[in-house]
């Protein structure tokens, strides 16, 4: 499949090339995203976040997210001939007819959003997805460590994302805010990493109503690689646990409406199924999936396509 164009719609490069301190193209410690890995599997699109940790201090939160933006503008500047900041639909024809890798920025967590009018300045900055809250309850939203609403705050900050054209992330939003704030944006939603419920009982997969919420708005929910998320066993999981969280979703909403956000590098390498614990390795995903009966078409909306409809729509 020559012509597969990837969509990995979740990898924390930033927060692991900051955290680490490690380069992004000869790292000197095991990590499972670099430039030449993305490269070598022929990944044509990343949703890249911003993420800061909540362990860190709150008066360090703005800091942190900060010292990201940075390293993906040092990025665009020192590797500008083989990736480029994606922000609206002409970039992405660009991105169509070259052979760069795109890099679309997701703000995972709105911690570093101290008021509504700090979104401008990340959306300036390439922002055009954004998840309200991480596991952590903030100002605007919660995931799944408490119950709380949606705050008012929080449904202004929605607002204004449909205002700038800011995608709504429900990966990790617990059930409460999920079902307000899906009812609040004018965008299509997505779930950048998230699996399904029922097959893996952890709080951060989606019940059924959920997937078929995001399916019903013609969304995409993206397949998370973390094993915790994937275990439909008692064996460590493996690329058929991957294949079964995907069929599932499939049977369930239709092969329009899942996709694959890997969260790599957004914990230790021993936390993936051990065939996928370099991102070099995600075309073995596809084939998989073939090799399990899937036609051409359905693997190449799988691997991007889908995730690449729902950008279409909701850029400008």
């Amino acid at each position: 499949m020559d012509d597969l164009f990837i969509v990995d719609a979740h990898e924390d490069i930033a927060f692991h090339l900051n955290y680490f301190e490690r380069d992004f193209v000869n790292p000197d410690i095991p990590c499972m995203i670099t430039l030449p890995g993305l490269n070598e599997a022929g990944i044509r699109l990343v949703f890249n976040t911003i993420f800061v940790h909540p362990k860190h201090r709150p008066d360090q939160t703005v800091e942190k997210a900060k010292a990201q933006v940075r390293v993906y503008d040092e990025i665009y500047e020192k590797y500008g001939d083989k990736v480029m900041r994606i922000l609206n639909n002409r970039d992405l024809d660009q991105l169509l007819n070259n052979k760069m890798i795109g890099f679309l920025t997701l703000m995972e967590g709105a911690d570093p959003i101290e008021e509504i009018s700090d979104l401008k300045y990340y959306y300036d900055h390439g922002l055009r997805m954004l998840g309200p809250a991480w596991n952590n309850k903030n100002k605007f939203a919660s995931g799944p460590e408490t119950d709380s609403a949606l705050s008012e705050d929080g449904k202004e900050l929605i607002g204004e994302m449909n205002n700038l054209g800011i995608t709504l992330d429900l990966s990790h939003l617990n059930e409460k805010c999920f079902w307000e704030a899906i009812e609040i944006t004018n965008l299509i939603p997505i779930a950048t990493h998230s699996n399904a419920r029922a097959l893996t009982n952890h709080p951060r997969n989606l019940h059924d109503d959920q997937l078929l919420a995001i399916s019903e708005r013609g969304g995409v929910t993206g397949i998370v690689f973390y094993n915790s998320f994937l275990k439909t066993g008692k064996n460590t999981p493996t690329l058929e646990d991957i294949y079964k969280h995907t069929d599932y979703i499939i049977n369930l909403c239709g092969e329009d409406h899942v996709g694959i956000g890997t969260d790599l590098d957004g914990g230790k390498i021993e936390e993936f199924p051990k065939e996928i614990r370099q991102i070099s390795k995600l075309p073995s995903v596809a084939k998989y999936f073939l090799e399990k009966g899937y036609t051409e078409e359905r693997v190449k909306k799988i691997m991007g396509s889908n995730f690449l409809r729902v950008l279409k729509s909701n850029l400008s």
